[in-house]
């Protein structure tokens, strides 16, 4: 008699065990894929803005390689005149 009880309870708690975890997974699964959807969403701006910032930064590039053709040596603290700085 106490076997058969103790099957009883057995069975029992491994079916409510099993629907516990069935409706707490259903329960979970949604917030768990929302929660990736927004982290993909935040690396997929990330990316976007590297993106721009490089390209940003490559246009800027040529654009200063091309309006600096001629060579300008370095002022290295010397006077900006070439009659000196104008105190005695």
């Amino acid at each position: 008699m106490q076997g058969n009880l103790l099957r009883q309870i057995e069975t029992s708690l491994r079916i409510a065990t099993t629907v516990v975890f069935c409706i707490g997974s259903a329960l979970i699964m949604p917030k768990i894929a929302e929660a990736t959807g927004v982290l993909s969403s935040l690396a997929a701006d990330s990316i976007r803005v590297q993106k721009s910032n490089l390209e940003r930064l490559n246009s800027t590039n040529l654009n200063s390689q091309l309006s600096s053709d001629t060579y300008e040596p370095p002022n290295n603290g010397s006077p900006d005149s070439q009659h000196g700085t104008g105190t005695r």
